[in-house]
């Protein structure tokens, strides 16, 4: 690698660092396995205005977080030795000059950051589903530098910068097999979340969607309990029932409140249990703070 070139990728490097996104530690195994960022924008989609968000472009994050699985096996790679050394020489100096500040650097954010700047070249081609490859290119970035960063506990950015840079690599060097690998089974999956969605948001009442991706979540409890523990996004979950029962079942009404004011009632007829099924869930508040990773 020539001078001239160093010089051009460190100078890329310290714009990274200096940027670094807070993203969370673990997947949101509970909102279908994804990574988001703490500057997420999630809200709540009653069932009135859920169904027409319940789209194949709002299918991209969560298809790549169960492809991802599906393609893991036969995506292994190992990390460029020339590109962790060229990674942890440039990182480290500037990882310095932030030890003192408010938000120093750590391996993970390290990791992320260089990870998803080789993602944004890689799904650059005007040609391809740019959506499509950068979901498939950001989840391989959070599983592997996720699982290479959690013992992120070194005193000096030396081996800090090592450690990101290990799995920042090792994550370009899987990152084009997993491409090309998701991108076969793209199709058919849309269409299958598409579905759940909309099921999804006939049965609970809505659904939850984060920077205009749906989030496939096995429950919604879960899910915003996850995602106030990994993000620190709190949701509030308000529900209001009003019903009554007799001999020939129950019936019944709730306020369901969404980011943004909007209301919507959902109507439930048939048993005690079919009715609090249905009313159960049906209103998410969120509010959002941010923490430091």
């Amino acid at each position: 690698m020539s001078k001239h070139t160093q010089i051009l990728l460190s100078i890329a490097t310290v714009g990274l660092l200096v940027s670094i996104p807070s993203v969370a530690r673990a997947d949101l195994a509970a909102c279908g396995g994804m990574f988001l960022s703490v500057t997420a924008q999630c809200e709540f989609k009653t069932t009135e205005t859920c169904t027409t968000t319940c789209e194949d472009v709002a299918m991209e994050t969560s298809c790549a977080a169960r492809l991802y699985t599906d393609c893991e096996t036969e995506c292994t790679a190992v990390a460029d030795v020339s590109c962790v050394s060229t990674c942890t020489t440039n990182l480290t100096p500037t990882c310095e000059t932030l030890e003192d500040t408010e938000e120093p650097a750590n391996a993970h954010g390290m990791c992320m950051s260089s990870c998803q700047q080789d993602c944004s070249n890689n799904c650059a081609d005007p040609a391809g589903n740019k959506g499509e490859c950068r979901s498939s290119c950001g989840q391989n970035c959070g599983e592997i530098c996720e699982k290479r960063t959690k013992t992120d506990d070194s005193p000096t950015c030396e081996p800090r910068c090592a450690v990101a840079c290990e799995g920042s690599c090792t994550a370009r060097a899987s990152s084009g097999c997993q491409i090309t690998c998701q991108e076969k089974e793209f199709t058919v999956c849309k269409t299958e979340m598409v579905q759940q969605c909309k099921e999804d948001c006939d049965t609970t009442g809505g659904a939850l969607f984060c920077d205009g991706q749906f989030l496939a979540a096995g429950e919604l409890q879960a899910c915003a309990d996850e995602l106030l523990a990994e993000l620190a996004i709190a949701v509030n979950i308000e529900i209001e029932v009003e019903g009554k029962c007799t001999g020939d079942g129950c019936e019944g009404s709730a306020e369901a409140e969404g980011t943004g004011g909007c209301f919507s009632t959902i109507d439930a007829r048939g048993g005690l249990g079919g009715t609090l099924m249905a009313l159960g869930i049906v209103g998410l508040h969120l509010t959002r703070r941010r923490r430091r990773v």
